[in-house]
């Protein structure tokens, strides 16, 4: 069973007045104690279960969901998925892009880490090491709240709670001051054109943590080449490194190469996230 089916198929046997234990879903789910508990935690960080000890509920809500009347996203911001519903989307070939990743990061290591669901795996698997991280993610924050030697550091601006990203439309503030050997980044698309997006303080807020970095690593699997948005980032000139899946097409690994950019191609870990 492939990952994003697992996580969808345990959220529908959840319930909101009893607890359902690992192994009930262990067993149910034809995997090992584990993976339950692993897919389990993950799902309570999304706000998609409530973890309690021995199983799990169902949420009564999503946490940080925007109260009615709260939500001042842009209209391109609202056209994008919440976090917690595009973690699930491509959830094993985003898992085996953001392992790759790590092959970028050594300790001592100042980098930029992009809001998205695939930095934020990445984000989750990082040791415990001396990083400096600079991040626009609440999830990326929270998973490296526990890593007492990762040095964090956050831009000031607007909370976007669904998106769960910090964006400041000003050009000032902590930004100007740091300098970062990488910039890990997500996409709303990788086309010809470029890196793509569909809103306005994302694009502006992508440049200029690109400018403060000396490498652009962009993590994108498959589904995001030439999917559709408007905006771009920046042309392929600018991109250093592209990270994807396997089920990406060989006319795009032809385009990227052409702009003499590194590009790795992983294999989602399917059997590995239902073993």
């Amino acid at each position: 069973m492939h990952l994003q089916d697992r996580w969808k198929r345990i959220i529908d046997e959840l319930s909101s007045d009893r607890v359902t234990s690992v192994d009930e879903l262990t067993e149910r789910m034809g995997v090992s104690p584990a993976t339950i508990r692993r897919d389990l935690n993950e799902l309570h960080e999304l706000g998609h279960l409530l973890r309690v000890r021995g199983g799990a509920m169902r949420a009564e809500g999503k946490l940080y969901t925007a109260r009615a009347g709260e939500d001042r996203r842009s209209d391109g911001l609202q056209s994008q998925p919440a976090f917690s519903d595009a973690v699930i989307t491509n959830a094993a070939a985003k898992r085996a892009i953001a392992r790759e990743a790590l092959n970028f990061v050594t300790p001592g290591l100042s980098m930029i880490i992009d809001g998205g669901t695939t930095t934020w795996m990445m984000a989750s698997m990082m040791a415990d090491d001396a990083y400096h991280v600079l991040t626009t993610s609440v999830p990326i924050l929270q998973c490296l709240l526990d890593r007492s030697r990762v040095k964090v550091t956050l831009p000031g601006g607007e909370l976007f709670r669904e998106q769960r990203i910090i964006l400041n439309p000003y050009e000032d503030g902590i930004l100007q001051h740091f300098a970062a050997a990488r910039m890990f980044i997500g996409c709303q698309a990788l086309t010809r054109n470029g890196l793509m997006q569909t809103d306005t303080l994302l694009v502006q807020s992508e440049r200029r943590l690109m400018e403060r970095a000396n490498q652009v690593i962009v993590l994108a699997d498959s589904s995001k080449f030439d999917a559709p948005a408007s905006l771009s980032v920046c042309p392929l000139s600018q991109i250093d490194v592209v990270i994807t899946d396997d089920k990406v097409s060989p006319e795009a690994l032809q385009w990227l190469r052409a702009h003499d950019i590194e590009v790795r191609v992983v294999r989602a870990e399917e059997s590995a996230a239902a073993a």
